[in-house]
């Protein structure tokens, strides 16, 4: 096959379409079938918290095998893997759309879905990093971070227009139609693998998966059960588990530390006795790698993070349904889609340093979620919070688009399996950080605010009070006050709106501050960046060895 760097025009960008493509529907299963939730409840007779699992469970799967897939795609071929994982993608969205009971459900996108995924998607960023070199990438990694973004973002809106005119079912029976495409599309790509294949470490393979999801499951459950003292009975198919008293968050991040200090132990008894690891140890010191997968890792959380935090507003502020949350956060899609091109544009042709492009994006971001955070009011409306939404995706999509390029480019082209599937990994993290800790300080501050309203009310009466204290508790997951039975006087049910309307602006401007220390943390570790990338375009650029920053 012809050479993509000899290619001009549509033939040379034709792979990264492929790619992206890829990239698009493993990240959208990400978020669209959040606004879907309701309806499958429905259809499968089950109940929120059990569909909750599924959304999760594909999380955790992901971001668990995609580790061990990167590295299969260094052995067995990145194409071939690529086409393995989408066909085996495909396989679980069909099962899905069959599904009859929470448990298929679960077992068709968390388990088989959920694998294809780990499988394409550290191939997708390694077939980038052979397909092309120098200016060329640094505009196919800026179209393959937008798409990352905008990915996460479509999917409400691609969810809540299947769900509203179809069925819940076609969020997963339109994946197999663009695995079809991939499959034809991948005649373009080349194939890329490591020069010297060795099979993989079955229990390194073990106890990164495990080591991974413990620690995943335990920041995700640490909402509900709290992190040390239990808040509750640990659940588990219809059982209850006091576990002493203590938090099943405790016992599963102990668990994590330790399945992975195992796996650590043993990636470098395996590099000792002279074979190959799951993962290079060495590549943990190369300073440009580890700086740009850390800032991946956050900038991911903030993303995910402000995900959650803007359907909370418009749905329990502003009343939107599904299609129309969806619709609201276009803007969020738009800039991001705007941005990331652009990044790669000013890389390319007007050779700004990466890294002035991701620490612009980055202030820019804060910049937008400061004026978000004033944007955010019982006055606001869709309209008036599109100026913050558009600042807030333009900095991150030029962030983004930007990090994959310079965090790569710090490996070889035969350790770019390896090194895509530990970068996608950090960015599995932190975007579960960004849902899962983001989420649990709006909750917890919205719930906060909505009793303490309650009880410094004047104009609720000590019956009503109670009444409204009951109601609350259990409507708080729902962002609404249900009002207590019987009839309300106009002034009492005035104040239980204005105490419903102070408790989602107080959780959501939380939600929001966190989302910018997060951002203002990545713009601190983004220092350690290089100014440019230095593509190492053979296998002397190791990934363990420590490459100094660019001037």
């Amino acid at each position: 096959m012809e050479d993509t760097r000899a290619k001009t025009g549509i033939r040379k960008w034709l792979p990264l379409v492929v790619l992206i493509l890829a990239l698009f529907i493993i990240v959208l299963d990400t978020t669209i079938i959040n606004v879907s939730l309701k309806a499958i409840v429905g259809d499968l007779r089950t109940d929120l918290k059990a569909v909750q699992g599924v959304i999760t469970g594909y999380s955790l799967v992901l971001a668990a095998f995609t580790i061990t897939g990167g590295r299969l795609g260094d052995i067995f071929g990145r194409k071939r893997m690529f086409m393995l994982g989408a066909v085996v993608f495909a396989l679980g969205s069909v099962l899905a759309s069959l599904s009859h009971s929470q448990p298929q459900l679960f077992l068709s996108v968390a388990l088989v879905e959920g694998l294809g995924a780990a499988m394409m998607l550290p191939s997708t960023a390694a077939l980038i990093l052979a397909e092309y070199r120098g200016k060329d990438r640094a505009i196919a990694f800026g179209m393959f971070g937008a798409m990352a973004g905008t990915a996460a973002t479509i999917g409400p809106l691609c969810g809540g227009f299947l769900t509203t005119n179809y069925s819940w079912r076609w969020n997963y029976l339109i994946n197999p139609f663009v695995v079809l495409v991939l499959l034809l599309g991948s005649r373009l790509l080349h194939e890329s693998h490591e020069r010297s294949p060795h099979r993989p470490d079955v229990p390194s393979v073990v106890l990164s998966a495990l080591g991974l999801a413990s620690l995943l499951y335990g920041i995700i459950e640490s909402s509900t059960y709290g992190w040390v003292k239990a808040k509750a009975a640990y659940e588990v198919f219809s059982h209850s588990y006091t576990l002493g008293g203590v938090s099943v968050t405790a016992y599963a991040l102990s668990l994590a530390v330790l399945l992975l200090a195992i796996f650590w132990y043993r990636q470098a008894e395996l590099q000792r006795r002279g074979k190959t690891p799951l993962i290079a140890l060495g590549i943990f010191k190369n300073r440009q790698f580890m700086a740009g997968v850390s800032v991946t890792a956050i900038v991911a959380m903030t993303q995910f993070g402000f995900i959650f935090i803007l359907p909370v507003f418009l749905q329990g502020m502003l009343g939107k349904d599904a299609f129309h949350t969806g619709l609201s956060m276009l803007p969020f899609s738009l800039s991001v889609l705007v941005a990331g091109p652009l990044s790669g544009i000013l890389v390319g042709k007007a050779a700004v340093a990466p890294k002035i492009i991701i620490q612009l994006g980055l202030l820019i971001s804060v910049f937008g979620a400061l004026l978000l955070h004033q944007e955010f009011s019982v006055t606001a409306t869709a309209a008036t919070i599109v100026p913050g939404q558009i600042l807030f995706a333009f900095g991150f999509g030029l962030a983004f688009s930007q990090l994959a390029n310079l965090t790569l480019s710090a490996v070889s082209v035969q350790q770019a399996g390896e090194a895509s599937g530990l970068n996608n990994t950090f960015r599995q993290v932190g975007a579960s950080l960004g849902q899962a800790l983001i989420g649990a300080l709006l909750i917890s501050a919205l719930v906060t605010q909505l009793y303490g309203d309650v009880a410094a009310s004047k104009r609720l009466s000590p019956a009503a009070k109670s009444q409204v204290a009951s109601a609350v508790s259990v409507s708080a997951q729902s962002l609404g006050t249900a009002a207590p039975a019987g009839q309300l006087s106009p002034v009492v049910a005035n104040e239980i709106i204005r105490i419903k309307n102070d408790a989602i602006i107080k959780g959501v401007r939380t939600g929001l501050l966190a989302t910018i220390a997060a951002a203002v943390v990545a713009l601190a570790l983004s220092t350690q960046l290089p100014m440019r990338s230095r593509p190492p375009e053979g296998p002397a650029a190791a990934p363990g060895a420590s490459q100094e920053p660019a001037s």
